[in-house]
């Protein structure tokens, strides 16, 4: 469980998010809001990327991140990358995600998005957060992403994620924040 109680975050005095109330217990939550409403923001406090102003966080959780930029060393093959952070009993992810199998370096945006899904999401945790993890990503991969989701849903695993687009997850129960000027509500 992750309980949020009167978060505030603000930058050169200036609130950014104000007087946050949450609590995340088993299950899907996903937060929308336009760019720079501060959801990246708000998903960095949950995660302990970044300190919050004033408020209190109680946090029983493990948690794995993916920011909204995720950095990997480029001079990597994939192959090597899934050994070092997983182990060679993953390897088969990177056909399943359609990833090709040359350096980081060379990959597309999506290929790298798909990338780090993969890190994130196959690490044991209690929490997963996930910053626009659709950006990138095609059809075939976002229902694989979609897939992956549901099996940790079945495990009994928070996930919690900030989107642009509705339309994915209308299908599956979860809870939905909207962030707008500094509050974060929940939508009905």
């Amino acid at each position: 469980m992750i309980k949020l109680m009167n978060i505030y975050k603000s930058y050169n005095k200036v609130n950014i998010l104000e007087d946050i109330n949450i609590t995340f217990n088993k299950g899907l939550y996903v937060i929308y809001g336009i760019n720079g409403s501060g959801k990246s923001t708000l998903l960095k406090i949950i995660s302990g990327i970044i300190y919050k102003t004033k408020g209190t966080i109680l946090n029983t959780d493990n948690i794995s991140y993916l920011p909204d930029k995720f950095l990997m060393p480029k001079l990597l093959s994939v192959n090597t990358y899934i050994k070092l952070v997983l182990g060679e009993e993953y390897l088969y992810l990177l056909d399943k995600y359609k990833i090709p199998k040359k350096l980081i370096g060379n990959l597309s945006k999506g290929n790298l998005q798909k990338l780090g899904l993969i890190q994130i999401l196959y690490q044991t945790s209690d929490t997963y957060i996930l910053d626009e993890p659709l950006d990138g990503l095609d059809d075939e991969a976002k229902n694989i992403f979609k897939e992956d989701i549901i099996n940790l849903l079945k495990e009994n695993k928070t996930i919690i994620m900030s989107l642009h687009e509705k339309v994915l997850f209308d299908d599956i129960n979860h809870i939905s924040f909207f962030v707008k000027d500094g509050k974060c509500s929940e939508e009905l």
